[in-house]
């Protein structure tokens, strides 16, 4: 014999067949009246709280079980997209707010060049830190204070503000600000396709990049709302690629350390306006003497000066290279360079051997009064790339 309960589940369940919604709103209404203690988490524990002593009894407990199952599908995914199951109405906005909580990143970025697929760099982010590391093993390291950049061999080329100084988080910058809340142009965006797990958004080049750049595409997972893939197509038929993971960080936290600055090969205190300082070069073999001088011009949007550096190196050989003038050098940073022979080029030495000049100077303050210290981390490139 059924009960009345029995024929209203069954009811229900035939509801179900045709139309979710139906069967949402026949079994929330069959609800005894309580309290709503919470309006989102607390809502599925109400409905398990109401109907448990009713139905728990009852020959049909597995559909009834299987009823609330479904309702806390539904109700959830209702609250997840902002009320609507309609996954094509999501804002890139949701996308942002999303972007902004996520602690840990890895990602790949390559490069399609013609015929050739290149990997370009490698990016983590994890413990409030940045790692990157280029495909011929240079890496910079960002850890919310400075920027610092190394290559292969381990020697400190640049050194500067963190690209984090302003704020942003680390999918802002990874995607090129595509992520950053500033952009509320594109805070009601819409996916252009919606796939059965991913949203793909589709956004225009910039006025600056309209001339070579066709369309940009970001595919986000549907349950995440999270950039899985960013794809850039030029007009030529290139693009750029870049993929993003989120699993758990399998680096330690020394992997998000920098290698230490170590030794320059040469270092002397320079005196701004002064007259030009010879500096000896130690353990870069090929080269002697590094000639610098430092000047100062007013600023345009400061009260400080701006340094500038002159820089001029000599060869084992007595061979002098050309002069890279007026070289912006900020205190505390660090800038790579190269310079070739004096009369242009690196292969157009005296002996017609090719040179490469490599350096990186860095501009620190002292205790003296328009007095600085520069510090010059150098070697010398014989060989073609």
């Amino acid at each position: 014999m059924k009960t009345p309960v029995d024929n209203d589940l069954n009811k229900a369940y035939e509801a179900f067949n045709r139309n979710h919604d139906h069967l949402r709103q026949a079994l929330m209404a069959s609800l005894p009246e309580r309290p709503i203690r919470d309006k989102r988490a607390g809502r599925i524990h109400h409905a398990l709280a109401s109907i448990g002593d009713t139905i728990m009894r009852s020959k049909i407990t597995k559909l009834a079980a299987a009823a609330v199952v479904i309702i806390a599908v539904c109700v959830g995914v209702i609250q997840f997209v902002g009320g609507s199951a309609d996954f094509s109405t999501v804002g890139w906005a949701q996308v942002v707010t999303h972007a902004a909580k996520a602690d840990y990143v890895h990602m790949y970025y390559f490069k399609s060049r013609g015929n050739d697929f290149i990997r370009h760099f490698e990016a983590w982010y994890a413990h409030g830190k940045m790692v990157m590391r280029g495909n011929k093993g240079d890496a910079k390291y960002d850890d919310r204070n400075v920027l610092q950049g190394f290559d292969e061999q381990g020697m400190l080329t640049s050194r500067g503000p963190s690209m984090f100084a302003e704020g942003q988080g680390a999918l802002e910058l990874l995607t090129a600000g595509f992520l950053s809340p500033k952009n509320e142009q594109f805070n009601e965006q819409v996916p252009a396709n919606v796939g059965d797990d991913f949203l793909i958004y589709a956004f225009g080049p910039s006025p600056k990049e309209k001339d070579w750049m066709e369309s940009i595409y970001i595919t986000v997972g549907k349950n995440s709302l999270l950039p899985v893939q960013m794809k850039a197509c030029h007009k030529d038929g290139d693009y750029d690629l870049i993929i993003f993971d989120y699993e758990a960080p399998r680096e330690p936290a020394e992997f998000f350390e920098p290698p230490a600055a170590g030794t320059p090969n040469g270092r002397a205190e320079v005196a701004v306006d002064g007259e030009e300082v010879e500096i000896p070069i130690a353990d870069a073999p090929g080269l002697k003497t590094a000639i610098v001088r430092l000047q100062s011009k007013p600023s345009e949007n400061s009260d400080k000066p701006s340094f500038y550096l002159d820089i001029t190196f000599i060869t084992d050989e007595g061979y002098r290279s050309g002069t890279l003038d007026g070289l912006r050098l900020k205190v505390d940073e660090a800038t790579q360079c190269g310079t070739g022979s004096a009369e242009g080029g690196l292969d157009k030495w005296p002996d017609g051997q090719y040179r490469n000049v490599r350096f990186s100077p860095w501009l620190r303050p002292t205790d003296k009064e328009n007095t600085y210290l520069v510090e010059i981390r150098c070697f010398l490139k014989a060989e073609k790339d």
